[in-house]
């Protein structure tokens, strides 16, 4: 069996989606659908890597502000789609920084104003809010419109780190593709084992720049891959549609017959 993590030298969250049991309990194919976090960092390793993959599209959700200064470097020719959620919590940790210093005085100064408040959990409630937003729920519709386009697309989706923004697109593709709701949620928590050392690397890092408690545990928050948030979203779909198909035909619009190509593109 093909591993799952993609071991790419500038990438620590890359990993592909094939191999889990979709309707009728046909597995998804390998090789053709990935997550991941960004691709600013690849080397001509890994560039070589996605080419020797036929990788035809990359969906990438960041915002504005991420993509000016962590812009995705990508093999020739491969498809290249923005689609920017909007996300509270990325927008703060990502807008008009440029140094890990300057990320720490802009939280410290919203904590000094009573903006840092941890007993929000920003991270669910923008989990809850690609659910229900209508502009985001357009926008996740388009995702799986990208994997119709064609039969021979390997598509890449991916945010900063790989976790929420690309967790809820993930999720919704192997939703479509009639993956149990216990796979997505333990696909949905790989992100933790993944990002374990660059997590704690990261905060030493911070640490660094400040004691401030409640700085370094907001960003903390917001590094952690948690298993409430993922199933926040997955609860709000059913609220919702009744069912996640209910969701994803009615709620988004995308059609049954379209679910029912993206099955024979994707499944053996």
């Amino acid at each position: 069996m093909p591993e799952r993590q993609l071991k790419l030298e500038g990438t620590f969250n890359t990993r592909d989606l094939g191999g889990y049991r979709g309707a009728n309990n046909r597995p998804i194919r390998w090789h053709r659908l990935y997550r991941s976090d960004d691709l600013f960092h690849l080397t001509d390793y890994d560039i070589a890597i996605l080419t020797n993959l036929r990788l035809s599209r990359v969906i990438d959700f960041r915002n504005a502000q991420e993509l000016q200064n962590r812009p995705d470097r990508l093999p020739r020719g491969v498809a290249y789609s923005v689609l920017s959620p909007a996300d509270h919590t990325a927008a703060l940790a990502s807008a008009s920084l440029h140094s890990d210093k300057e990320k720490i005085d802009r939280l410290i100064a919203a904590e000094e104003r009573g903006e840092l408040n941890l007993s929000v959990d920003g991270l669910k409630d923008s989990m809850i809010d690609f659910v229900t937003n209508p502009p985001t729920q357009n926008l996740y519709r388009q995702v799986l419109e990208f994997h119709v386009m064609s039969s021979h697309e390997v598509i890449l989706q991916h945010c900063r780190g790989g976790k929420d923004r690309t967790g809820y697109g993930a999720a919704l593709v192997l939703l479509a593709l009639g993956v149990a709701e216990a796979d997505v949620v333990a696909d949905y928590m790989l992100t933790a084992q993944y990002n374990q050392t660059r997590n704690a690397r990261r905060m030493a890092e911070y640490r660094q720049y400040t004691d401030n408690v409640q700085v370094l545990a907001y960003l903390a928050r917001a590094m952690a891959t948690r298993q409430e948030v993922i199933e926040a979203g997955l609860a709000e779909m059913k609220r919702l549609g009744g069912t996640y198909m209910g969701y994803i035909t009615n709620v988004l619009g995308f059609p049954a017959a379209a679910v029912a190509e993206m099955r024979r593109i994707y499944l053996l």
